[in-house]
């Protein structure tokens, strides 16, 4: 094995010889047991975006301090309340949030969307000013790689997860920050519990062809993951396209 530090998803699929993307998707499922079948398309997408960077695990966090991984979701922001609206509910908003946003002088459309919650007033133009482009998946990831996670590393260094959240109140963001941190402990936690189910379902060469799992090395994932490196693409940039569960939505 490499002497270079992976994520613990990452070093967990090494372990495992497995994807990425499957590590990512079982132990995003056992965070969030009641998650809904009908969007494993979306966790799919998801897990695909994610682990075609450097750093799968800060948006495994992330996806699950916002919605624990619900994807066909918007939160409808009304000052100190809000309104949460999922499945058709929250596609028949957006189709309607798109037509406002091409009025000549738009309503401040304060809204977040999707498995990340990008709010929509001040992220919109990040996805060409459609709503439905908001919902997908692989477009928040790169958004969130290519653009936003800079410009908040820039602003906040160290502190640059808390500053997704918030960037002009550090109490809010510190304290997001520190909910991120401590669900890192959950991610290690399923990550263990996947490992130990699937070399359960091996035996004889099969277990034996395994790398062996070093105690010092899964806790160094978990620092590296605390640390909160910013991700960076490890694959060709996406292209910036619809994916097909969207398109489907958007179709309806």
């Amino acid at each position: 094995m490499s002497s270079t530090v992976m994520s613990i998803i990452l070093y967990t699929a090494f372990q495992a010889m497995q994807p990425c993307e499957k590590v990512f998707v079982e132990t995003a499922k056992s965070a969030n047991p009641a998650f809904k079948t009908s969007e494993t398309a979306y966790l799919d997408e998801f897990a695909k975006a994610a682990c075609a960077t450097s750093n799968p695990d800060i948006l495994w966090l992330l996806a699950l301090q916002e919605t624990n991984f619900r994807f066909v979701i918007i939160r409808e922001n009304k000052g100190k309340d809000y309104a949460i609206k999922e499945g058709p509910s929250a596609v028949a908003y957006l189709k309607s949030l798109k037509k406002k946003s091409k009025w000549k002088d738009p309503p401040k459309m304060n809204v977040d969307i999707g498995v990340m919650q990008f709010n929509w007033h001040w992220h919109g133009k990040g996805f060409d000013s459609n709503p439905m482009e908001a919902l997908s998946p692989k477009r928040q990831v790169a958004y969130f790689v290519e653009k936003y996670s800079k410009e908040i590393y820039n602003t906040c260094d160290e502190g640059w997860v808390g500053c997704y959240h918030n960037q002009s109140n550090d109490k809010r963001s510190s304290g997001y920050q520190s909910d991120i941190s401590k669900k890192t402990k959950r991610l290690a936690s399923n990550a263990l519990e996947f490992l130990g189910k699937y070399r359960q379902t091996l035996s004889g060469e099969a277990l034996e062809m395994l790398p062996p799992i070093v105690v010092q090395q899964f806790r160094d994932s978990y620092a590296y993951s605390k640390s909160f490196p910013r991700p960076k693409k490890q694959l060709p940039e996406m292209p910036a396209v619809r994916t097909d569960a969207t398109k489907e939505l958007a179709s309806k």
